[in-house]
């Protein structure tokens, strides 16, 4: 997608010219996105053996809310949008977010119920020895936390469109919440380097993209302060020159 806003169809809601700290957020977010959906941190944990298909239903049900999200922003600005997401944004304007977010439950409750990689001393062992003492489960929760910065980098996407189309004002929590990728991706760029199994060199490469992508968004933070810092000196400039004026005004008279 290009910083520019001639690819949007034209429509009933113009579309704004981004300012420099929405259009970093929104190259973050992409960059986090080219990351976080791959299986940058179980890949390592689980030595190459995900559950490949616990992996794939949660990847896609995420897609699948990121995506209505961001094309619900479209449609509630009256430009084309995929049908689905349409008649979702028609039901009510807050349907396509509410949507987004049941598809992210529901991709943390597939990941959880449906995954998991099983180790005893180092080996790995079948599904059923879970409750054997010793055994450490090593794919749900840095499942969990995958599919969180899947979606965080998707839901920010549809913000960042929402924000273009004056539908809601830019909100710094988002770049905020980029700190968590920006760590998470940095130390596990550490343990993919020490890591085994057939998906090291995924783990490796996504985790160094996440990484990028927190950062990018982090840098985002300090654009934001700058530009709310030199648009409140402007204010303040105006209000001076209005009461030097009206000063000036009532000595006339």
């Amino acid at each position: 997608m290009s910083d520019a806003t001639s690819d949007i169809e034209d429509g009933p809601t113009p579309a704004r010219e981004l300012e420099a700290a929405p259009l970093l957020l929104r190259k973050a977010s992409m960059i986090l996105i080219g990351g976080a959906i791959f299986p940058w941190m179980t890949s390592i944990s689980t030595k190459g053996e995900m559950p490949w298909q616990a992996w794939a239903i949660a990847t896609l049900l995420t897609l699948l809310g990121g995506f209505i999200m961001f094309e619900g922003a479209k449609a509630k600005s009256g430009r084309k949008a995929f049908g689905l997401a349409k008649s979702i944004a028609g039901a009510h304007p807050m349907a396509p977010t509410i949507f987004g977010v049941v598809c992210y439950v529901a991709a943390l409750a597939v990941a959880w119920t449906m995954g998991g990689t099983y180790f005893l001393n180092g080996e790995l062992v079948q599904p059923t020895a879970e409750a054997i003492e010793g055994v450490e489960e090593t794919y749900r929760l840095r499942a969990l936390l995958e599919i969180s910065t899947l979606f965080l980098a998707l839901a920010t996407l549809a913000h960042i469109k929402a924000y273009e189309y004056y539908q809601t004002k830019f909100n710094p929590i988002f770049p905020l919440m980029f700190l968590g990728p920006a760590v998470a991706g940095s130390l596990h760029v550490f343990t993919a380097l020490t890591g085994e199994g057939s998906l090291k060199i995924i783990g490796i490469a996504a985790s160094l993209v996440v990484a990028a992508g927190g950062i990018m968004a982090m840098y985002t933070m300090y654009v934001s302060l700058k530009q709310a810092k030199v648009e409140g000196d402007l204010k303040k400039a105006a209000m001076r020159e209005q009461r030097k004026a009206e000063r000036a005004s009532r000595r006339s008279s």
